[in-house]
């Protein structure tokens, strides 16, 4: 199988291949072969470097205009690079491939998926985007996702009332921290396996959790480690990221997934 690597904001493709490493050992360490293409995002960051290597984003700015010319990117690299199997997002990566993924279903449905399984870590889905294609988004959920903005840029852990409503908010489709998933259209729900990873003390993690509720919760699974924004690299979590990955890959295979599709 053939999987594309995104990395995060002001990352580069070698830094994340850094952080996969040890779960790319333990795919390895499995009958299931696979090939990871690791790609450095289009915009450079001013004056900055790092391991010698310019870093990068996708897009600066969360914006409509912004996430559409790194859609027309990415499907320039997918028909130079792929054909892909899967995709792994980190962080802006992981908004990256959601947004993708959604566009694509929204105005081209008719078309096959181009990635048959995807993985998150530290995933999000901007409500503006959402609002941009017509999906109901309560002030509730703007109101989350400020609060979870002010603590990241106060370096503060999650609020104490997000930790309390995690829970609830996987598993309640009439309020996932304030999206009403029932009343997004199935054209909007990302129909491939998907898994999802975020950080325990991330504060930006109730937006992983509305991606995550996107995604069909029967071919989905989620796990949250011990540590921030980050791809964990802690020995155990490593191996459960491998592991996560590996079931994606073999449940995009299974036949019954793929009547589906």
């Amino acid at each position: 199988m053939k999987i594309l690597c995104l990395h995060g904001g002001n990352q580069n493709a070698q830094t994340f291949q850094k952080q996969l490493d040890a779960a790319i050992k333990v795919i390895g360490n499995s009958e299931t072969a696979a090939l990871f293409d690791f790609i450095d995002a289009p915009i450079r960051c001013a004056a900055s470097l790092a391991e010698g290597r310019a870093v990068c984003n996708f897009f600066d700015n969360i914006t409509i205009a912004e996430i559409s010319e790194a859609h027309q990117w990415l499907t320039s690299k997918i028909n130079a690079g792929g054909p892909y199997d899967g995709v792994i997002g980190f962080s802006q990566g992981a908004t990256l491939v959601s947004t993708y993924l959604l566009y694509r279903q929204w105005y081209s449905h008719e078309e096959s998926p181009l990635f048959r399984f995807a993985v998150f870590i530290s995933g999000s889905i901007p409500l503006e985007v959402l609002k941009e294609l017509g999906v109901p988004v309560p002030r509730a959920a703007e109101h989350v996702v400020e609060e979870a903005e002010l603590r990241r840029r106060a370096d503060l852990g999650p609020l104490p009332s997000h930790v309390s409503l995690a829970r609830q908010a996987m598993f309640n489709s009439d309020d996932c921290f304030g999206l009403n998933l029932n009343k997004v259209p199935l054209e909007l729900k990302i129909r491939i396996p998907t898994v999802h990873i975020w950080g325990a003390n991330d504060p930006g993690f109730p937006a992983s959790i509305h991606l995550a509720g996107l995604c069909d919760p029967y071919i989905r699974k989620t796990y949250t480690h011990n540590d921030a924004h980050e791809v964990p690299q802690d020995m155990e979590d490593a191996q459960q990221l491998g592991q996560l990955v590996l079931w994606c890959m073999q449940r995009s295979i299974w036949p019954g997934h793929l009547r589906a599709q």
